[in-house]
């Protein structure tokens, strides 16, 4: 047997060498790196953590607080608002509220009570129409109130007149826009008798509650009756024709009432 050479021996040394390395890189180094990783990504996930509950922690009286303040700020803005009301309540709240102002109703009908879509304001741009109609001289005209677009009328003299009358105010039906919010929504037609003065009065009275508004009416002599979309007014004996500034009226109106569970 041929007897190695030192170079030989140096050669097989460092090739062991080399093949200790290689073992101990993929099979030790390797390993107990990706362990260091996970380890240290677990710690840095705990302390992220810890901070986070920390901060919530003393985070928590100012949580408190402005739960309590949202709690308050909604109790405050539900408080206009009827609890839902039957179609009785609905008919006992608006007969109370029309009697207040010494009108009497006598015609008083529910279109609706459930969930609705609120209808939003459209912005008015020059190219649109006018609402209403603007009465000139003494030309008596009504208009619509609040947000519905409603078509104003204008009673004539000489019409025929019908026991059976219809509203002369045309509210144009309005959709709520898709995702828009919703709520309990009663809308009631009613048909009252009284003063011109004591109508404005009601007028001004539901302008300022948040929980209704009026959304279409229309008003003819309390002799007259209103047909499709013209009033017509009856003449008395002497031959002048009624007129809207003068003794009762009759009042045609929609309100729309706004409800909330609570």
């Amino acid at each position: 047997m041929k007897k190695l050479t030192q170079r030989e021996k140096l050669l097989i040394y460092i090739l062991g060498c080399f093949l200790i390395g290689l073992f101990g890189i993929y099979f030790v180094i390797l390993p107990s790196y990706r362990s260091y990783q996970v380890v240290s990504d677990q710690a840095a996930e705990a302390q992220f953590t810890q901070e986070s509950m920390t901060m919530a922690i003393d985070g928590i009286p100012s949580t408190m607080q402005a739960r309590d303040e949202a709690t308050t700020n909604l109790a405050i803005l539900e408080a206009p608002f009827p609890q839902k009301l039957t179609n009785e309540g609905l008919d006992i709240l608006l007969t109370q509220l029309c009697l207040d102002y010494s009108l009497s109703p006598k015609v008083l009908s529910i279109t609706s009570n459930g969930m609705a879509g609120v209808a939003t304001f459209t912005a008015y741009t020059t190219d649109e129409q006018p609402s209403a109609a603007v009465g000139t001289g003494s030309t008596p005209t009504t208009s619509t109130t609040n947000n519905t677009n409603t078509t104003g009328t204008t009673p004539t003299a000489n019409s025929a007149a019908s026991p059976d009358t219809t509203s002369s105010t045309e509210t144009a039906e309005t959709t709520a826009p898709t995702g828009s919010a919703e709520a309990i929504i009663g809308v009631v037609n009613m048909e009252l008798t009284g003063t011109q003065a004591n109508f404005y009065r009601l007028l001004d009275a539901v302008a300022v509650r948040p929980d209704m508004i009026i959304s279409a009416f229309s008003i003819t002599p309390a002799a007259a009756t209103t047909t499709g979309s013209t009033a017509s007014s009856s003449t008395s004996g002497s031959g002048s024709a009624a007129k809207l500034d003068g003794g009762n009226i009759t009042i045609n109106l929609t309100f729309t009432v706004y409800m909330m569970e609570k």
